[in-house]
């Protein structure tokens, strides 16, 4: 009975932590800030906002000019923008963008 119960109790926190790590559409929708880049030539987008919306549709812009817009999709920790796989993390007003190339930090405008 005791090792049941263990095993239930190690499941449920997998699922938790699972759960966790995924980016939902609740926490992406919004407009969010480049604020620091880790990738050759990226200093260029500080300043720049990536905007999410309820219809699966992003814009980003620098001074009102949108630079690159298209759909995107929600997988895991994983959002494709235009069917490229970028590895996305949030954590609170944060949204940070992995990929081979570097890491880019995004705030919650």
């Amino acid at each position: 009975m005791k090792k049941t119960i263990a095993i239930a109790l190690v499941a449920v926190m997998l699922l938790s932590f699972v759960a966790c790590s995924g980016v939902t559409k609740e926490s992406l929708v919004g407009s969010w800030e480049v604020t620091s880049v880790k990738l050759d030539g990226g200093d260029d987008l500080i300043g720049t906002v990536l905007s999410f919306d309820e219809d699966n549709h992003y814009d980003w812009k620098y001074s009102g000019i949108t630079f690159m817009s298209g759909e995107y999709k929600i997988s895991g920790s994983f959002v494709y923008l235009d069917e490229e796989k970028e590895l996305f993390t949030i954590n609170g007003d944060t949204l940070t963008i992995k990929d081979a190339s570097g890491e880019m930090t995004l705030t919650r405008k």
